[in-house]
């Protein structure tokens, strides 16, 4: 049940309205909740929510204890529930890969090779891991108490607009926001509905429509297309990841707030990015500063000499890739990505003087020239990277960028209608901020009665835009 369904606005519809009214007390309220977010997870798979059943009984259980424990026993109990999460991860998402390093060298030195075995991921695991680990790291360094409430903890791992794809929720900020039947009253609904609206035109049109008319077809064997074809897909493949995943993203947190949940951010308009370390505070926020403050600042940060802190972003961001997959080719992102933040972080090192601010004040336009050269290399070296990202495997990346830069017999134009769409698309993306600003705008405006009405003519336009058969959101496969 994918959230630009009608299916999932007739799901959504019905949990809105019991939702608030089960307000008045809390347990039922928190109860319902649990149970329609365990609803929706079991569509996807039955045994899976066993899975996550059996993840919530560890994490709540062992936080108790080790909140109760004196030092030694707490911090056995601490590396071993640990431990048991990152094992439950590799489990269902790494045996496979390391399975078939480690046959290649046992067969080599006459050994048996581990088992084959035929794993499905669980949708969903690697967020519901990473939540279930913040959470347990903050008790144990003190950061903040365990849940005593099963309920509470149970759903912080199942809310089910978070589940499949996040936000990563972190649960010092999700938790108090059950206690005492929650919010009273939607604070802004005019917002979610218009990141509802943005979130499902981003996903159902412009992620949809690229993928399905040219990122697929063409970088599934680019060999066979034109250099400028190959690139131009490559091109919107940057648009496709962005507006798949931050479309998600929108409706998450729009369903969130509609259920008077407060906004967890997970996009701030990356592709508006200067520089990279400024990406990954907009790129994925939920997911970089998971990774900064349980990988990169345990490592020693920046803390810690100049090498090791180059070593540490580095390292940070290989993890970044393995969380995505364990494989090359994502292992290569990562380590793409660590060394052009490690490079940023060098050259943006030295702190502009007060006199050098001045003169960027005074020559503001030689300013704004420096800041778009940095938009457009971030940029481009992002949609770079994206190549190994998309790619099954290095040697399907290499395949796309020799296409790229090999000469080609091949001399295909490109259609001019799909240039002017994928124009028209970039440009809703670089002024998605001042679109989103509009749409609230109007709506602030209209009476309630024609609200309504607006509000169902969007949706109406969405879902007769929407393709007979929407792409999976790529996120779901992490």
């Amino acid at each position: 049940m994918l959230f630009p369904t009608f299916d999932f606005f007739a799901f959504f519809t019905i949990v809105l309205i019991l939702n608030w009214l089960l307000k008045k007390n809390p347990l039922a309220w928190r109860l319902f909740l649990l149970a329609a977010s365990y609803f929706f997870y079991s569509l996807w798979e039955v045994k899976f929510l066993f899975v996550l059943i059996f993840i919530s009984i560890i994490n709540f259980s062992a936080a108790l204890i080790i909140q109760k424990s004196v030092f030694l026993k707490r911090k056995i109990l601490f590396i071993l529930v640990l431990l048991l999460n990152v094992l439950a991860l590799w489990y269902f998402k790494y045996y496979d890969f390391f399975r078939v390093s480690t046959e290649m060298f046992l067969q080599k030195v006459g050994f048996f090779s581990p088992p084959l075995l035929e794993i499905i991921l669980p949708i969903g695991l690697s967020f519901y891991i990473l939540r279930a680990v913040s959470y347990l790291v903050d008790i144990y360094i003190k950061k903040t108490k365990a849940e005593e409430s099963w309920v509470d903890f149970f759903l912080y791992l199942a809310f089910f607009p978070h589940i499949l794809a996040g936000p990563i929720a972190r649960a010092k900020d999700f938790l108090p926001q059950l206690k005492n039947g929650g919010a009273k009253y939607i604070d802004t609904p005019v917002k979610y509905f218009t990141l509802i609206f943005l979130g499902f035109f981003k996903k159902v049109v412009i992620s949809s429509f690229l993928t399905i008319r040219l990122v697929d077809s063409v970088l599934a064997v680019p060999e066979n297309y034109a250099a400028q074809l190959v690139a131009l897909a490559v091109f919107c493949y940057s648009l496709v990841i962005y507006c798949d995943f931050s479309g998600y993203s929108d409706m998450a947190i729009g369903f969130a707030g509609l259920l008077g949940f407060k906004p967890v951010p997970n996009f701030n308009f990356p592709y508006l990015a200067s520089n990279l370390r400024d990406f990954w505070r907009r790129w994925h926020i939920s997911l970089s500063f998971w990774i900064r403050d349980y990988i990169y600042i345990p490592l020693g940060g920046n803390r810690v000499g100049k090498i090791r802190e180059h070593l540490n972003l580095l390292f940070s961001m290989i993890v970044a890739g393995l969380w995505h997959g364990a494989a090359l080719n994502f292992i290569i992102w990562g380590g793409i990505h660590g060394l052009g933040i490690s490079l940023t972080h060098f050259l943006h090192k030295k702190k502009m003087t007060q006199e050098e601010q001045k003169v960027n004040n005074i020559k503001k336009y030689v300013f704004k020239f420096k800041l778009f050269v940095g938009w457009l290399v971030t940029f481009s070296f992002t949609t770079f990277a994206w190549i190994f990202f998309r790619s099954e495997n290095l040697s399907d990346a290499l395949d796309i960028i020799k296409t790229i830069l090999a000469p080609s017999s091949k001399t295909e134009s490109v259609p001019l209608y799909l240039l002017i769409i994928v124009g028209i698309f970039f440009l809703f993306v670089l002024l998605e901020k001042q679109i989103m600003r509009f749409l609230i705008l109007i709506q602030e405006k209209l009476p309630i009665f024609l609200w309504f009405i607006f509000v169902l003519v969007v949706f109406s336009i969405l879902f007769k835009l929407s393709p007979y058969d929407i792409p999976p959101f790529i996120y779901f496969s992490f």
